[in-house]
């Protein structure tokens, strides 16, 4: 941290000498806030700290972090499946930092991230809460940004009708495009990049196969069922090699098609155990699936970050992403050494990276 903060401290005296100080500086300072994850920085001497509220309104509640001074741009914050939801500490650090930056910041409470997982309907609460926070902000350019799988529900509900041609900017972290194409990916690692003839693979990541169990049993018709899968889940988070054979053989039709595509180990078969998964499982799926929506529908300026050793979720998604919002201004950023979404890991070899990303977000304030 010390050899960042040097370079940074560089950087900052550069800065002023060349083209637009003010939001490059501002820019530096947020990025080594965001490194710092809640501890002392000197973006936090600079700059007065929010106000903060829980607030309601008709459609939800969340939490909203509000600029001691102007308002110059607001956005809806969607958290990560994460048992914490919106009171984790590290998005709630999150929201502070660009809250300092002259954005509102409003994280809405989503039930199912609790339970590590995220639901179509999750996207009508994310288009509910942008819809309040324009009423509260309407002179200002109004945003999303999301963390992980909870890229789909912000995109969907960017995509309402009313919300396309007011949602100025979208920021996606670690996000997807195609979900079966990530199923492929946690369950046996392989993926493509965009324009390269040939798959790769990567030792998929033991915490996302197990999540993605827990997360689709509760959806499951049979309650026995769910009981069981949620149980090997638990065994498996704990203990890579837990024997699950008894908890196996005990499930029925529905739990056995779930653990026989967490199991699978063949990338040709994952397409023929999805279209075996219950019904209502089904359906979830794909209405978290972006690859069945018109994201032609989307407008303003997606910004893409994408960790280039991602173990949850392939950069090759955020590289569809990016391709198949044909009509807005797309900017991709794939970055080294982040993991999925470890922004404390910024260094001196990413740091540039970082950096331009959060250039074009600040770039969106009035």
């Amino acid at each position: 941290m010390r050899r960042f903060a040097i370079v940074l401290t560089a950087a900052v005296a550069l800065v002023f000498a060349f083209g637009q100080p003010v939001i490059w500086v501002q820019a530096a300072l947020v990025m080594w806030d965001i490194a710092a994850g809640g501890t002392a920085t000197l973006w936090q001497e600079v700059t007065a700290p929010p106000r903060e509220y829980v607030t309601r309104w008709d459609d939800g509640e969340g939490d909203l972090y509000l600029p001691a001074g102007e308002t110059r741009a607001a956005m809806v914050l969607v958290p990560g499946a994460a048992v914490l939801g919106r009171d984790e500490p590290r998005l709630k650090a999150l929201a502070r930092t660009f809250a300092r930056a002259g954005i509102a910041v409003l994280v809405p409470e989503l039930p199912e991230v609790r339970r590590l997982a995220v639901s179509r309907a999750d996207g009508e609460r994310v288009a509910a809460a942008l819809r309040q926070l324009h009423k509260w902000h309407p002179g200002s350019p109004l945003g999303v940004a999301a963390i992980s799988y909870a890229v789909a529900p912000a995109v969907i509900a960017a995509l309402q009708d009313d919300l396309a041609p007011r949602v100025a900017f979208l920021v996606g972290i670690g996000g997807y495009h195609d979900i079966e194409a990530v199923i492929r990916f946690i369950t046996t690692g392989v993926f493509r990049p965009m324009g390269e003839s040939r798959e790769f693979r990567l030792e998929p990541n033991r915490y996302g196969r197990w999540a993605f169990l827990q997360a689709n049993a509760s959806r499951l018709g049979d309650a026995a069922d769910t009981r069981l899968l949620q149980e090997i889940a638990g065994l498996r988070f704990r203990d890579s090699s837990a024997d699950i054979a008894p908890l196996a053989a005990a499930l029925g039709p529905q739990g056995r098609a779930v653990l026989a595509l967490v199991d699978n180990r063949d990338p040709d078969a994952v397409s023929t155990l999805i279209a075996a998964l219950p019904e209502h499982v089904r359906r979830e799926i794909d209405g978290l699936n972006l690859a069945l929506y018109d994201l032609s529908k989307l407008r303003g300026h997606i910004i893409l970050v994408h960790g280039l050793g991602d173990t949850f979720v392939p950069y090759s998604e955020s590289q569809s992403l990016a391709a198949s919002a044909s009509a807005a201004r797309v900017s991709l950023f794939l970055v080294d050494d982040i993991g999925h979404v470890e922004f404390n890991a910024v260094n001196v070899a990413n740091a540039w990276t970082m950096w331009r990303a959060i250039c074009e977000l600040l770039d969106e304030r009035n």
